[in-house]
């Protein structure tokens, strides 16, 4: 039996964004500002976090019944450090930051042009590190703030 041809997209084909400019404020974005995540990135790893309740009903004899209640969106992104790359300067310059002024606004591509963008705040920063005689690593989280505004490819109104 012949196998099926399966197409995949590669990891690279997500553009992540963050605004260099450290606004927070999604409707004030300029798009001059936002600088790419790529150089350097080797690693990009998205997660949900959900919050859930779950609840035993007298009908579910015993089982639970599980509902998402709330949820952390977070990006875990590493790789090497490049010196000069605009988004990697700004999060290396936040390093010993605390409060309002890790915070930015982000925006994530898929690779189908669906868009999500959110005030975000920088954490777990590490500007440099590792063996001697190797690259410079980095890595930060980037934590969305609130519910995300998601925009479908094609410029729709999404939820």
């Amino acid at each position: 039996m012949a196998s099926k041809h399966r197409e995949f997209s590669l990891n690279f084909k997500n553009k992540l964004e963050i605004d260099v400019s450290g606004n927070a404020d999604i409707e004030a974005v300029e798009d001059d500002n936002m600088a790419v995540l790529a150089a350097g990135i080797n690693s990009i790893t998205p997660a949900a976090s959900d919050t859930t309740d779950a609840t035993a009903y007298w009908d579910g004899e015993g089982f639970t019944d599980t509902e998402v209640t709330g949820k952390e969106v977070t990006f875990a992104i590493a790789g090497h450090r490049v010196f000069g790359d605009e988004a990697q300067d700004y999060v290396a310059g936040k390093f010993l930051d605390i409060g309002d002024s890790l915070r930015t606004v982000s925006r994530w591509t898929d690779p189908e042009g669906n868009v999500v963008e959110s005030v975000s705040t920088l954490t777990a920063i590490v500007p440099f590190g590792g063996n001697a005689n190797e690259k410079q690593t980095f890595s930060f989280t980037l934590t969305l703030n609130g519910k995300p505004e998601y925009t479908p490819a094609g410029g729709g109104s999404g939820e």
